[in-house]
């Protein structure tokens, strides 16, 4: 009988003390981490053996790296972008790369002993609360982190094989990444060699182009650049500003999907815009969130639109943001839900477009569904969005689409053939207000290099 009740007592301490382990390290195995400009967040748990990378809102990447049934996630919280840049610019990838290798070794053993801490504080709290002065059974409880937790720990340091990142499994848009991003050496490689001739092709075409074609329009000219879904492609922005020197223009209008994600880490993409050393109008997408609308407002060269108008050249702009948010999950819509959202911020563009006290010459939208309400009533909208180039007049209103400035993005340089970088070029005459005259169009394969302008005379395409 006193045999009995022994197992039932040392069943109850082994009971008690898994509990209050399991407790420990699920509520306060958390421990951030700073590596290089990665704010990261390592976290334990019981489960299978693997480590698991969080990258939001990419998705997360999983390996079965270890026997013991403890499982690791790293969770990159924030990026330190000023900092990124900096590092980048100063040494190579790869330095950057190992000195946070470096920088996460340096925090595995301080996390174990975090791990172990907690696990045993864990089975010692529950352990008083149930055993309360029976110190025997609470000191026999704690042998159970010890020997669970950092027996686990020490055989995942025996058994850890980081070579089995090498067949990982991914899950979220991450799952996309062989095909976004290719092969690394081969896209660095690509984007190079595109940068060395683009502003030879660019600025060699288009002076000998516009040389002939201004002999079109006697007089001085208002020249806009007008961009749109760049997407995070730097050479994007590169063969934007490059357009924006060799055609002279006098502003660049910017109508949205500059990032893709809408996450903080793409605010990095602002970094080229005080290039451009001209007027830059900034009308946010449905991409486009909060962090990168603040962090083109800090730009100097920098206007941002949402709901509001401002006259640069000589030519006033209205602009409103896209009501939709697509990468907010927690507001997801279908495409007819877009769509009538998309047209129902019609009614406030032409509230606000009539109570101006200067009519607006251009209504600067991402999608031109949203504008399509204060048709008759403006001269021009330009717009974006659809990633393909279009002309339309509706009641007097010339609507311009633009193609993609960025061509397929941050995989312009990985697709074979790719798609086209894309921009217009918008003349205006001055006096007495200004009038559009002409719009060129303007195309460039990311794969020859080969640029290609169309200009459209608007006396002879809309009367």
């Amino acid at each position: 009988m006193k045999l009995g009740k022994r197992t039932v007592m040392l069943l109850a301490v082994a009971g008690v003390g898994l509990a209050g382990t399991w407790l420990g390290v699920t509520v306060g195995a958390k421990r951030g981490a700073a590596l290089g400009p990665f704010d990261v967040e390592l976290s334990g748990a019981f489960g299978s053996g693997q480590t698991e990378i969080v990258l939001p809102p990419l998705g997360r990447v999983t390996a079965d790296t270890h026997a013991p049934p403890l499982s690791f996630r790293a969770t990159l919280r924030e990026v330190e972008i000023q900092e990124l840049t900096r590092l980048v610019r100063d040494q190579s990838v790869r330095q950057l790369a190992d000195d946070i290798g470096d920088s996460a070794r340096r925090h595995v053993v301080p996390f174990g002993f975090q791990l172990l801490g907690m696990g045993i504080l864990g089975a010692l709290l529950l352990a008083v609360l149930v055993f309360r002065t029976n110190w025997r059974a609470v000191l026999l409880s704690l042998v159970v982190p010890v020997t669970v937790v950092g027996g686990s720990e020490l055989a995942a340091w025996v058994t850890y094989d980081s070579n089995a990142f090498r067949a990982p499994r991914f899950s979220g848009s991450l799952a996309l990444a062989p095909r976004l991003v290719g092969e690394v050496e081969t896209a660095a490689a690509r984007i190079d060699a595109f940068r060395l001739e683009l502003q030879r092709i660019v600025s060699g075409a288009a002076r000998v182009y516009s040389r002939i074609q201004t002999r079109q329009f006697p007089g001085d000219q208002i020249r806009v650049l007008h961009i749109a879904d760049v997407h995070l492609s730097p050479l994007g922005m590169e063969f934007a500003r490059q357009l924006a020197e060799a055609f002279d223009v006098d502003v660049v209008v910017d109508t949205g999907d500059l990032t893709s994600f809408g996450t903080p880490a793409e605010d990095l993409i602002a970094r080229f815009v005080p290039g451009f050393n001209r007027p830059y109008l900034f009308v946010p997408g449905n991409h486009d969130g909060p962090s990168i609308e603040a962090a083109m407002a800090r730009v100097p060269n920098v206007t941002v639109l949402n709901g509001a108008s401002v006259q640069k050249a000589g030519v006033t702009f209205y602009g409103l943001r896209h009501p939709v948010f697509t990468p907010n999950k927690e507001t997801t819509v279908n495409d007819a839900e877009f769509e009538a959202q998309a047209r129902q911020a019609g009614e406030r563009i032409l509230r606000e477009v009539q109570m101006g006290l200067t009519p607006p010459a251009v209504v600067a939208v991402h999608d031109d569904r949203m504008a399509e309400a204060v048709a008759g009533r403006v001269p021009v909208v330009i717009s974006g969005h659809f990633h393909q180039p279009a002309a339309r007049m509706m009641h007097g209103t010339i609507f311009l689409r633009t193609g993609t400035t960025g061509g397929s993005g941050f995989t312009v340089f990985t697709q074979e053939g790719g798609i086209p970088l894309s921009a217009q070029i918008l003349y205006f005459e001055p006096r007495p207000q200004p009038t559009l005259l002409a719009f060129d169009r303007i195309t460039q394969s990311p794969e020859s290099g080969n640029l290609s302008v169309e200009r459209h005379l608007v006396a002879e395409e809309f009367g």
